[in-house]
């Protein structure tokens, strides 16, 4: 009687620990991006002379960006985060959308990461999209 007792405490003591993943709450994506960017690599299918561009990306905690290129401001908006499909539409990732106000500037948007101070914007890279990649200043 008492290895049953034992038993069944142990097991719902065991159980109480337990938690799933859908317990835990989403991370605040945009807070991890409030910065100043600086890009370092771009990977994309574009001449190979070609330099890389002088680009700085700052993003604000009330998603405001601002996108300066050879020290001038060349687009600045609005930036939205959320969850989209991948390049293959397999798998469901952490997107940016970056929305500038003049509509005739370029601006990175796609799927996101940052890790150790590095963002990466990939615009699906497995499919010839460029990859962007900026270190936090």
């Amino acid at each position: 009687m008492n290895k049953l007792l034992y038993l069944t405490a142990f097991a719902a003591s065991s159980l109480v620990g337990c938690r799933h993943d859908s317990d835990s709450p989403a991370p605040a994506l945009s807070d991890d991006l409030a910065g100043s960017w600086r890009l370092t690599t771009l990977q994309c299918y574009c001449p190979a002379s070609q330099p890389l561009p002088n680009e700085v990306l700052k993003l604000d905690a009330s998603q405001h960006f601002q996108l300066f290129r050879n020290g001038t401001l060349a687009a600045e908006g609005t930036y939205a985060t959320g969850q989209g499909p991948s390049c293959s539409a397999s798998n469901i990732v952490p997107v940016i959308t970056l929305t500038a106000s003049s509509s005739t500037v370029y601006v990175p948007k796609g799927a996101y990461t940052v890790e150790n101070n590095v963002l990466v914007i990939d615009q699906c890279s497995a499919a010839d999209g460029p990859r962007y990649t900026y270190q936090r200043q």
